[in-house]
């Protein structure tokens, strides 16, 4: 098995590790994307996160009856993320938003949200479908990016959001840094990205546009990462970033042997 940054047969480095969530990860904490890269620390699953994964999971089976000519009823929905929270509440380490009793009821109401608004609208040609390319290749390295996109239209990407609070009034945030919305757009040759955030008030959106501006900047931004985490490999710790939320006990797996230890 190829490590996440390794060399090929010709000598160059090889980078398998690269995602919009990496970057993400990267922005915030480099130490941290160093523990994720080398597999240094467990992953904590958290409510949020599985029941996000919950979600996905039944938007996924609904756009797939679709896609084959079936539309199915919210009660098939509702069922299937009771199906799914059961495989999921077992895999949660860690409480933060929620209770065990909230997610049931939770789920069957967000699922009624998408299911009115979302569903109706929307035509796939593809779901959950995963890339893998090349972002950039020379004498010295060779960068692949993966990832995968949630719905893919004709003219537009999608990618779905079950927070606890609408963040879509942040979008001019989105519209300056955003590396999901580049990142899937250069992949699919398709300019248009949308989150579908489905909050406890209900659906709101977030509209952009990529363009090739958008993926040179990108290029830019990944290669830079890529020759430090070359120069660095698996030696650390890298720059510590404990200027914001992200850096503690709760957020980070990594915070009892990074600042915790001090």
């Amino acid at each position: 098995m190829k490590y996440s940054l390794h060399r090929t047969g010709d000598g160059r480095w090889a980078h398998t590790w690269v995602r919009q969530s990496a970057i993400k990860t990267a922005d915030m904490c480099l130490e941290r994307l160093r523990t994720d890269i080398y597999n240094l620390t467990d992953r904590q699953e958290t409510d949020a996160t599985a029941f996000g994964t919950a979600c996905h999971a039944v938007a996924e089976d609904a756009l797939n009856a679709k896609m084959n000519g079936a539309d199915e009823p919210l009660s098939a929905l509702q069922g299937a993320f009771e199906y799914y929270w059961e495989q999921a509440e077992p895999t949660v380490d860690q409480w933060h938003k929620y209770s065990p009793s909230d997610m049931v009821p939770m789920g069957h109401e967000r699922l009624a949200m998408w299911h009115e608004e979302v569903y109706p609208n929307v035509n796939p040609i593809a779901v959950e479908e995963d890339y893998n390319k090349v972002l950039f290749e020379d004498h010295e390295r060779i960068v692949h990016m993966r990832g995968t996109i949630d719905l893919v239209e004709n003219d537009c990407l999608w990618d779905w959001k079950f927070p606890s609070r609408d963040y879509s009034r942040n979008k001019w945030e989105y519209e300056r840094w955003d590396v999901q919305s580049i990142a899937y757009c250069w992949a699919r040759g398709i300019p248009n990205f949308r989150f579908g955030i489905v909050h406890p008030k209900g659906v709101s959106y977030i509209d952009l546009e990529r363009d090739e501006s958008h993926t040179q900047w990108l290029r830019e931004k990944v290669l830079a990462l890529c020759q430090f985490v070359e120069k660095s490999q698996a030696g650390g710790p890298w720059p510590l970033g404990d200027n914001g939320w992200w850096c503690s006990e709760k957020w980070c797996p990594n915070w009892a042997r990074c600042k915790g230890a001090t």
